[in-house]
C-alpha cells in the first residue's frame, strides 16, 4: 500500500509511539469547528490542520516540544487514527500534558474534515504525517557579531 505523508515544519523522525483513543477527541472544544469545505487536495488538507492547532500559552510551558503525528481519515474526513509517532524527549512530564492537550483540541477542531467526494475516496485509510515544532522558547541565533 502506498502511504502519503504531509509535513508541517521540518520532517519529522519516526519513533516510540503513543496513542490516542479516538474517543477522547469525540466533542470538540467550545467556538470550534471544522474547517470550511470542500477541501479538494492534499494542500487543502494541510493547511486544515495547520489551522486548527493552537499552541499551548508560551506563559505555561518552558522549553519547545516537537511532536510527529500520523492521522488516517475515513472517506467522509472523520479522523478515526491518531498516533503520536515523535516527541521532545526533554519536556517535562507537564508540559507534555499541554501539548497532548493541544493536539486532542485540534483533532476534535478538524474533525470531520469536509472533503470532496473524490478527496475522501483518495485518503480513505491512508496515513498522513504532520510534524508540529514550537520553537517559541528557543535561542535565536544572532548574526551580530
Amino acid at each position: 500500500m502506498r502511504r502519503a505523508a504531509i509535513a508541517l515544519g521540518a520532517a519529522g523522525l519516526v519513533a516510540a509511539a503513543v496513542w490516542l483513543p479516538a474517543s477522547v477527541a469525540a466533542q470538540p472544544p467550545r467556538g470550534a469547528s471544522a474547517p470550511k469545505g470542500p477541501l479538494n487536495t492534499l494542500a487543502d488538507v494541510e493547511r486544515a490542520i495547520r489551522r486548527c492547532w493552537r499552541w499551548p500559552p508560551a506563559s505555561a510551558i518552558k522549553t519547545g516540544m516537537a511532536l510527529t503525528v500520523r492521522l488516517s481519515f475515513k472517506r467522509n474526513g472523520e479522523i478515526f487514527g491518531a498516533r503520536i509517532t515523535y516527541q521532545t524527549h526533554n519536556v517535562s512530564p507537564q508540559e507534555r500534558n499541554l501539548y497532548y492537550r493541544a493536539l486532542v483540541e485540534a483533532i476534535a477542531r478538524c474533525s470531520p474534515l469536509p472533503v470532496s467526494p473524490s478527496l475522501g475516496q483518495a485518503i480513505a485509510g491512508r496515513a498522513f504525517y504532520f510534524h508540529f515544532e514550537d520553537s517559541r522558547k528557543q535561542r535565536k541565533a544572532s548574526l551580530d557579531g
